[in-house]
This record gives structure tokens, sequence and C-alpha cells, in this order.
């Protein structure tokens, strides 16, 4: 066995065939930690995350399982009532006021708890357009529903509507 093998495996286990030079890339990083960190890593991301790590999440699972230098803390973020952690708040956007969509739907723009803050600078930041939520907490039985998930209930409760008016 060796790294090309090794990287062959971790992107079949996620069901994904790369590009070239996209492989070499990968490949240039294994080379450089060795076949047994290689494997490391490889039993990691399969054991570990849901999709495939892009280079630079690649870079910092090396980092974190102390490959490469000491290894880091876990990046735990505080259990946001908004973003529930993830860094990213959703936005229902109405048909009505943009004509460019046909129901309603959801976009996310970055929170400002700390999750929120380590995300892309290109991300719009949700309380710098919109001065508050845009659904207060609920009363009754969506009370003590997460954000997120309020929306998505409102999204769903708003395109039932407009399917029962067509």
């Amino acid at each position: 066995m060796n790294t090309t093998t090794v990287l062959e495996t971790m992107f079949s286990v996620h069901g994904r065939r790369p590009l070239e030079a996209q492989f070499n890339e990968y490949l240039k990083v294994f080379d450089q930690i060795g076949l047994n960190d290689s494997v490391k890593v490889f039993e990691h991301v399969r054991d570990k995350e849901d999709k495939f790590p892009t280079i630079r999440q690649m870079r910092g699972i090396i980092g974190n399982l102390g490959i490469w230098g000491k290894p880091k803390a876990n990046i735990e973020y505080d259990d946001c009532y908004y973003c529930q952690g993830v860094g990213y708040i959703p936005y229902l956007l109405s048909p009505k006021k943009d004509k460019r969509i046909s129901k309603y739907t959801i976009v996310v723009m970055a929170c400002k708890c700390s999750a929120g803050q380590d995300l892309p600078e290109d991300v719009e930041r949700y309380f710098d357009t919109h001065k508050s939520v845009q659904f207060e907490e609920e009363e009754g039985e969506l009370k003590d529903v997460a954000y997120p998930v309020l929306v998505t209930v409102k999204q769903t409760e708003f395109n039932k509507y407009l399917r029962s008016k067509e």
C-alpha cells in the first residue's frame, strides 16, 4: 500500500471521482506526511467526516491529529439560538418580494456568534442586513423550537398556502 492507494480509497469511500489536478494536490499533502500518517487521516475522514474535506479542511484535520506540529483542541462553538452553533442563520425569501423565485426559499447568512464570525468575509452578515430576526420566538407549540427549524416550518406553511391558492 502507498499514499496513492490510500487517497484513491478515501475518494472511493465518499463516492467521489476527482479530477487529475485535484487528486494531485491531495496527493502532494499525503506524500508530505507519509504513508502511516496518511492512513490516520484516511481513518479519521472515513469515520468522522460526513463530507469529503476540501484541501484546506484536510490540512486542518492533519493539524488537529497532531501530524503537523502540536495537536489543536477541537473547535467547539456555543449553542446559539439563531444558528445552533453552525454559523449560518436562515432567512426566508418571499416570491412576492423577489420575482426570481416562485415559492418561498431559504437563504443563509452569517450569524453574529463566534461560529458566524469564523465564516469567510464574503458570506453576507445577517445582522448587518437586518436589525432583528425575521421571525420572533413563537408562542404555543413552536415556543421551544430552534430558530432554523422555525424558519423551515414557516417556509413549509407559506408554500402550502401558495399551493392551495393555485
